[in-house]
């Protein structure tokens, strides 16, 4: 667990608090920062991994196991980008509403690199063992990809490449609005389930699967740091 301010446990439910009476996020995380004087990292966390009452609850009930999974659309920056940063060594935690996401951000730019090439595999493995999609007569999932963010052509043809050659059925798709497309995706379909921790997208679909979360503890055995460990039981699964 990383050094955190003494107050970030007050911190959190102070911000809670606020957003519960609807007080706008980032006013609320510049407030409750200023007060407890919480560093960049810190806040990004709050940012990233506190909601309102209600949100949390409703996300937790969204989030299916992994038996109920039959097809998948993937936010194909979401799940990669917290890989990457796991993989990376950088910050990635359990939210109050369960999910697992990171400090990082990408602002429309997106490098290619060994890291990058791990995620895709990671994610491959997922379908292959985890899923046991391979060859013929896949289920229907589908990637999409953002059109806006660099690179994303060379991306979604890195992914098909990796795909092909292991048989596994996954179309990649670039987009230029993924959330619209995975939003209706997943409306038209009675199984879909979306993996993505992106909060606008989490609030507007049915069912979700946490891809990330579900690798680094069955591949890496790892327990990473936990909002809901330093607060009251009721924010636990």
């Amino acid at each position: 667990m990383r050094d955190l301010n003494v107050f970030f446990r007050n911190s959190i439910e102070d911000l809670i608090f606020l957003l519960d009476r609807q007080y706008p996020k980032k006013s609320a995380i510049e407030l409750v920062g200023n007060r407890y004087h919480l560093n960049s990292d810190e806040r990004m966390v709050l940012y990233r991994g506190v909601f309102d009452w209600e949100s949390t609850v409703l996300r937790k009930k969204k989030c299916v196991t992994l038996s109920k999974v039959k097809k998948v659309i993937i936010d194909g920056y979401n799940v990669l980008i917290t890989l990457e940063s796991y993989l990376m060594g950088k910050w990635v935690f359990r939210c109050l509403d369960g999910y697992v996401r990171d400090i990082s951000g990408m602002y429309g730019n997106h490098s290619m690199d060994d890291f990058t090439r791990k995620s895709i595999q990671l994610l491959m493995d997922f379908f292959k063992n985890a899923l046991k999609r391979h060859s013929a007569g896949g289920q229907g999932d589908v990637i999409f990809l953002d059109y806006p963010v660099s690179k994303s052509g060379q991306l979604a043809a890195c992914m098909r490449e990796c795909f092909q050659k292991e048989s596994v059925n996954i179309e990649v798709q670039v987009v230029k609005n993924p959330d619209y497309n995975i939003v209706e995706e997943s409306r038209a379909s009675t199984t879909a389930v979306v993996a993505s921790s992106d909060t606008v997208i989490l609030d507007r679909i049915a069912r979700s699967f946490d891809i990330p979360d579900y690798i680094i503890r069955e591949v890496f055995h790892k327990d990473i740091f936990d909002l809901r460990r330093i607060m009251r039981k009721k924010f636990r699964r």
